[in-house]
């Protein structure tokens, strides 16, 4: 299937999770501004870094710094990189291992790697006055006793333990203090951390490469497969791909779209529209001001035809587009700011690289390329609804196809309902935590042709369904449409301004980390409403076509699949994030998407 093809607008969005609110301060004429911390180290310092999920440090080197989010990319001994908060790295003077000095003794079996657990450093007085003879003669004490357990391990066969989640309360005391004997038979210090379920990612080749090459082959293998199919019935099959690979290559096709992408950049720049993050929210105005030209194009005979019969190349061209933007994507962020790299996009791999992006959040002359391809997929979706149902009206004689009015109208609302809540895309998972790569740009590129294969469909075929089944799809349509913007409203609201007034009627859970869930509303009923509305609208946009033709229903099928796996990831995630306030909340609501079902 395609990478992420069957992408929801709310897919890895967690539950509203907000900051708790701050005391008031009395009011002064002028506001205090923070001040942002100074970051301690720079590119290329060797440190002491936290292992995540534990309490243990071990040696690694400052990949690049991030001063707006406090925190720093480390590279670990063997490899791996974690992105990691200042307040878990340290100077590796200041932190308590330090490797066993070998002094004069007469020991064959001591290792300079060797390192071992000690008391707090004393103060260079009490070291002056110690005699040299008496610390050697501890130090041999010490690291005999460290060989002995060690040797003892080896003889039965021990393996090096794991770091495993240990309590604030040593982690920090072990910080601050250092570990005292008794101490270092609580917390065990993992020899490597090199663990066969590290989130981390190695820099270099790692067999993450060929899950990359395979998703950049089978997206557009499976979208090319679903087309040709859909070329003679939509009827599930084995596709019948041609080898001409003049089937795939039309110029005029691809001249159509690059202008078409060109266009909705240059209408960017329109100064209408609030600012948001800098960026100027145009793209309902953008939406609104093409789907307007339709009717005149119609009055001045312009052939929209042309849609319809390039169709399929539109969808080729599309393909091959991506791909070029991927790699021009993948260029420019050669020079781009390391605050602005994707740790997960800039593993050494290209192929991994290209297929994650390097860059989270490139701009190009001003243009956010993020928010950019997320306006092709939503207003190319609705254009292409709007052109293909003006067509058939037209050249049928003015002829309505119900079905295909209510199919089209679904798409269309949708996108709309995205430019109209645009904003609310920098809340989502792939504005904060995906890079400009092959998976995004395609997945969006890729999605107006998933849903007007149903267009398409009932443009060439006729089907004729009871009109109280049409109802109960209009019906499924705005139940899911309700579901899914009031939950989205109350999540991207409340994690912009836990504070708003309209948001106060919200039950909320206070979380170990003093931050706050939303337990009330829709997020009582289910965990995931926002998945709920995702599955109810998209079914409802296949079904006008019947069940002669299988192959629309891809897209609601996957789609159900990918957001009931994203939901068990998020739960263990945020099992993992919240504790105990998660397990509570889970235990209040105990369904995830359907109620009272699943």
């Amino acid at each position: 299937m395609p990478r992420r093809s069957t992408r929801s607008r709310s897919r890895g969005r967690a539950e509203p999770v907000a900051s708790p609110k701050t005391p008031k301060t009395p009011k002064s004429t002028k506001k205090a501004v923070p001040a942002k911390p100074e970051m301690q180290f720079k590119d290329g310092d060797e440190v002491m870094a936290r292992w995540p999920g534990s309490s243990l440090f071990f040696k690694a080197k400052i990949s690049f710094v991030r001063e707006d989010d406090d925190e720093y990319d480390v590279e670990y001994e063997n490899g791996t990189v974690y992105t990691i908060k200042a307040k878990d790295v340290y100077k590796q003077q200041s932190v308590i291992l330090k490797k066993a000095s070998r002094g004069r003794s007469k020991s064959r079996g001591r290792s300079p790697a060797r390192v071992k657990v000690t008391k707090k450093v004393a103060s260079p007085d009490q070291t002056d006055s110690a005699q040299p003879e008496e610390k050697e003669e501890k130090e041999e004490k010490e690291q005999a006793k460290v060989e002995k357990v060690e040797k003892s391990k080896v003889e039965r066969g021990l393996k090096a333990e794991t770091p495993t989640r240990a309590s604030a309360r040593i982690a920090a005391k072990a910080i601050s203090e250092g570990f005292s004997d008794d101490e270092t038979e609580k917390i065990k210090l993992a020899p490597n951390p090199e663990l066969p379920d590290a989130r981390g990612k190695k820099k270099g080749w790692s067999f993450e490469w060929v899950w990359a090459l395979l998703f950049m082959l089978m997206g557009p293998a499976i979208l090319v497969s679903l087309h040709t199919l859909c070329q003679s019935g939509c009827k599930i099959g084995v596709p019948a791909l041609s080898t001409d690979y003049k089937t795939y290559l039309d110029r005029d096709s691809f001249i159509l779209l690059f202008s078409f992408n060109l266009l909705l950049d240059v209408l960017s720049f329109v100064p209408i529209g609030a600012i948001v993050n800098g960026r100027r929210m145009n793209g309902f105005l953008t939406l609104m001001s093409l789907l307007a030209v339709v009717p005149v194009l119609v009055h001045y005979k312009v052939p929209l035809g042309i849609v319809k019969k390039k169709y399929f190349t539109l969808m080729t061209s599309s393909i091959i587009l991506s791909t070029l933007s991927s790699i021009v994507a993948y260029i420019m962020s050669r020079w781009s700011a390391k605050s602005n790299l994707n740790p997960k996009g800039n593993t050494g791999n290209p192929l991994v690289d290209l297929f994650n992006g390097r860059e989270m959040n490139p701009r190009f002359f001003g243009l956010d390329l993020k928010l950019q391809t997320l306006r092709f997929s939503m207003i190319a979706l609705a254009v292409l609804n709007v052109v293909l149902v003006t067509d058939n009206i037209v050249s049928s004689g003015f002829k309505v196809s119900p079905t295909l009015i209510l199919a089209a109208s679904f798409q269309i609302m949708y996108a709309l309902d995205a430019m109209f809540f645009e904003e609310y895309f920098f809340q989502s998972h792939d504005a904060m935590n995906s890079g400009l790569g092959l998976s995004l740009i395609s997945s969006y590129s890729f999605f107006p042709f998933l849903p007007t294969l149903t267009t398409t469909y009932l443009v060439n075929n006729v089907v004729v369904l009871p009109w109280y089944y049409l109802v109960a799809i209009g019906l499924m349509n705005a139940l899911g449409y309700v579901i899914f913007r009031s939950s989205e409203t109350q999540r991207c609201e409340f994690a912009k301004n836990p504070n708003n007034p309209k948001l106060a009627h919200l039950e909320t859970l206070t979380t170990a980390g003093n931050k706050k869930l939303v337990v009330s509303g829709w997020w009582g009923l289910v965990r995931h409403p926002n998945y709920l509305g995702e599955i109810l609208i998209s079914w409802s946009w296949v079904l006008p076509a019947g069940l002669n033709a299988l192959v629309p229903y891809y897209l609601p099928v996957m789609t159900t699949l990918m957001l009931v796996v994203r939901t068990h990831q998020i739960n263990q995630r945020n099992k993992r994030k919240y504790g105990a306030a998660w397990n509570s909340y889970s235990e209040k609501v105990k369904s995830n998407i359907i109620p009272l079902v699943y």
